[in-house]
């Protein structure tokens, strides 16, 4: 008895050993690519908005600014700025490690579990840069956790650890709501004999959200709830959804880890043991994923909900391969990391771009897979577009300095791009004018009039829509940068802005933010 009982222990330190081994495999992947590029276009904005941390913003929760004021105290350089991102999706990698223990998946499902995680090319692209995606995925993965790990031992604490899941989730990405709705409606519906017997346990949890959460409505309800007129506003300008090209990226966005969360995705809606509580999960993934389709959300908002079916999907290949010789097992790691390996230098910066771009079109010619290099708005470039979003930001600060330099500190650098706006007060330094900008948060702090300023504006504005904006406005430079966010801005030099300009400015501001129609700046 006590030979079984010190091998079970065993077994179980092994088991953490390993979980952790693969969280640290995921560390170090990005940390020999954290300088990349350079900073991403959301990666300036995230950053300036930290410099100020607040309880909330226009556009977004605030937990990524707080993340962002955290990593200034790491340093200054792009690496640092990466640090905290990858550690998340290191846990997230250690989580979903500890799901299939839950499920019952010893080392062979555990190495399957989050292998499928770390190859996964869609997880690989959004687990090193400042942005929500990273820290989302943790949140609805600790989520994920927290439910089955109460469902297994009915301990109160992992109500606490939901709800502080849920609570900092909502502050990161308010997306966690839907996801946790989804799951409680379609418990509810697929459990009809309800006992409800732990609904005094809730209080405790409820409370815990409650207090954690009353800051950001606060803000919220003091700015006139702004995040429900930025998502209508963001819906309505939404691309037109290619119901076909959704559900090509739905299946094979995670590459060859495809075969996995697909196994566990089957393993959970036809669970080995005939019950309904394991539906959930499976049931509340398709409603998440068509609830965000017809919101025209992109895929990679419900990347949470993932790893849950790679943890049972390993459990799910461990017991099939179990059956086979090792040999099998030895091609199934081989496969999914060859696929992993490939793919690597078209999500992570690891070769210079030159060298991406040569590398990129071999593949395409090899493949006849071009989808990579599908920007937003239809156009197809030679980089991927999160790779493009990284180059150019320095070079533009120069040009913006060199304009500038002539004149007086009573000049102004307005665009109607945030991440340009942030690009400059990051790169600009002391010597940079005022940067404004009245698009997402960048508006609270814009000014309140124009009218008679000197103005360095950055815009895709044609020369015919600008030409009446000030008493003169002169055409500086188009950038012309390919593969690059700021391919085909425009930098105007306004002298003397006018009324025109005045009017045009008011409009962008109301538009984005209408509380600027009665707000006194």
């Amino acid at each position: 008895m006590l030979k079984e009982i010190t091998g079970d222990v065993v077994k179980q330190h092994l088991s953490s050993l390993l979980i952790i081994a693969f969280g640290a495999l995921k560390f170090f992947i990005h940390l020999s690519t954290l300088k990349g590029y350079g900073l991403h276009a959301d990666e300036l904005y995230y950053i300036e908005l930290s410099r100020n941390p607040a309880w909330g913003y226009l556009d977004i929760s605030p937990f990524t600014a707080w993340m962002g004021s955290l990593s200034s105290f790491i340093g200054n350089d792009t690496a640092s700025w990466r640090i905290l991102p990858s550690l998340f999706s290191a846990f997230t990698v250690v989580l979903t490690g500890q799901i299939t223990r839950l499920f019952g998946g010893q080392k062979l499902a555990i190495a399957i579990a989050c292998s499928a995680v770390i190859c996964s090319p869609s997880v690989l692209a959004t687990s090193y840069l400042l942005q929500p995606a990273v820290f989302d995925q943790f949140f609805w993965i600790l989520l994920t956790y927290a439910i089955l790990a109460y469902q297994k031992n009915r301990q109160i604490k992992y109500l606490y650890l939901a709800s502080a899941a849920f609570s900092f989730g909502m502050l990161n990405k308010y997306t966690i709501l839907i996801y946790l709705c989804t799951l409680a409606i379609v418990y509810l519906f697929l459990k009809r004999n309800h006992k409800f017997t732990d609904l005094k346990k809730l209080v405790g949890p409820f409370v815990m959200s409650f207090i954690i959460l009353l800051p950001n409505v606060i803000w919220q309800w003091l700015h006139g709830f702004p995040i429900f007129h930025y998502s209508a506003l963001v819906a309505k300008g939404a691309l037109h959804v290619d119901l076909g090209d959704y559900l090509f990226q739905l299946f094979f966005f995670h590459g060859a880890s495809v075969a996995v969360w697909t196994a566990g995705f089957l393993f959970l809606f036809f669970p080995p043991e005939k019950t309904a509580v394991q539906r959930v999960w499976p049931v509340s993934f398709l409603i998440v994923i068509l609830f965000l389709m017809l919101l025209k959300g992109k895929l990679y908002y419900g990347l949470g909900i993932f790893p849950l079916f790679f943890a049972a999907g390993g459990c799910c290949w461990a017991m099939m391969l179990n059956q086979l010789n090792n040999a099998v097992s030895y091609i199934f790691f081989i496969v999914l990391y060859a696929f992993g390996i490939f793919s690597l230098p078209l999500v992570l910066p690891l070769m210079p771009v030159d060298v991406s771009k040569i590398y990129i079109a071999k593949m395409i010619r090899l493949t006849g897979f071009t989808r990579p290099l599908l920007w937003e708005d239809g156009t197809r470039g030679t980089l991927p577009q999160f790779f493009a979003d990284m180059t150019g930001w320095e070079l533009m600060a120069k040009k913006i300095k060199n304009v500038a330099m002539p004149y007086n500190d009573s000049l102004l650098i307005l665009t109607d791009d945030y991440a340009i706006a942030g690009g400059l007060k990051f790169y600009g330094g002391k010597v940079m004018p005022r940067v404004i900008s009245v698009h997402n948060s960048f508006s609270l702090s814009s000014p309140q009039y124009l009218t008679g300023k000197n103005i360095i504006y950055l815009s895709k504005d044609k020369p015919s829509e600008v030409k009446t904006l000030a008493r003169k406005v002169v055409l500086t430079e188009v950038i012309n940068l390919e593969n690059s966010h700021l391919n085909g801005i425009h930098i105007y030099l306004l002298t003397d802005a006018n009324l025109e300009m005045q009017n045009k400015y008011n409009h962008d501001r109301e538009t984005f933010y209408p509380a600027h129609k009665t707000k006194k700046l």
